[in-house]
Order: structure tokens, then C-alpha cells, then sequence
């Protein structure tokens, strides 16, 4: 048991992020055309880390969306989404944080 994570409110943000991560990314969490069978969310976080350009990693039909807005909030999306998969537990927000942050992207474009 002692091996094992602690399911709480933290590990229920980790796996939101993986879903926001799934959406932006058109990947599975354990992909196979990931290299060397990494996982999602690393593979996320490396990509970030080497790229200039982090439209890279999103699914082609989210790359094809040209509105302004648009982009904006997949990209704000993306960042809430690497603030829950963080590897430190106390780092990531609550779920409420977590949602009022993308719930704060709608508001600002419906003004």
C-alpha cells in the first residue's frame, strides 16, 4: 500500500489534465506512435521543452483553426492542462482553480 498513490482531489486534476491533454493533442494517453512507448504527458512536456513553436503538438484539426480567439484559448487550455499533470502534487491547482481558470478564457471572449 505504502507503493501506492494517494487517491485525492490532487490525483483527480492529474487525470483532468491528461483529458485536456488528449483533446489538444488527438493522442492517446499510452499512444503507440508515441517514441519508445513514453507516455502522453512526458512526451507533451519534452516536446514543449525542445520546440519554439508549441502548435506542434496539437491535433491537425485544432492547428487548422485560424480565429485569433480561437488559438488563444487552445493555447491557454494547454496551459492549464501542463499546471495539472504536474509531477508535484501541491503544484497543481484544486479542481475548482482548474475549471475557473477555463471557465475565465469563455467569459473573456463572450465580452
Amino acid at each position: 500500500l505504502d507503493s501506492m498513490q494517494k487517491i485525492d482531489e490532487k490525483t483527480d486534476v492529474y487525470s483532468f489534465g491528461v483529458i485536456l491533454l488528449e483533446v489538444l493533442t488527438g493522442r492517446q494517453p499510452l499512444d503507440p506512435t508515441l517514441p519508445g512507448g513514453i507516455h502522453l504527458v512526458q512526451w507533451v512536456k519534452n516536446q514543449l521543452a525542445s520546440k519554439e513553436n508549441p502548435l506542434e503538438i496539437l491535433d491537425s484539426k485544432l492547428r487548422e483553426r485560424t480565429e485569433l480567439t480561437a488559438m488563444h484559448e487552445i493555447l491557454q487550455t494547454l496551459a492549464v492542462s501542463i499546471l495539472c499533470v504536474s509531477t508535484k502534487a501541491y503544484e497543481r491547482p484544486t479542481m475548482k482553480d482548474a475549471i475557473a481558470m477555463l471557465n475565465q478564457f469563455r467569459y473573456f471572449k463572450m465580452y
